[in-house]
């Protein structure tokens, strides 16, 4: 797991959900979890935020499947 701060996207979490699958979720307000930390089903990442380059406040999510960009919705079920 990652957990930090990037110019463009703010504070952000990327978590590694393994065969090389990631999620990130960006521009949080604060962090509630830490790197290396296991997370689980439920547990809250972060406080949705404006942080980095946004105007307003939302979550940023992007799913990533061996390093290129994939529709989220076709993995929500």
């Amino acid at each position: 797991m990652l957990a930090e701060t990037l110019f463009v996207r703010g504070n952000g979490v990327v978590l590694d959900h393994g065969n090389g699958v990631y999620t990130g979720y960006w521009h949080l307000s604060e962090l509630s979890v830490a790197v290396g930390e296991q997370v689980t089903v439920g547990q809250e990442l972060g406080k949705v935020g404006s942080t980095g380059l946004s105007t307003g406040a939302h979550l940023h999510w992007e799913l990533q499947v061996n390093g290129l960009p994939v529709d989220p919705m076709q993995w929500i079920k």
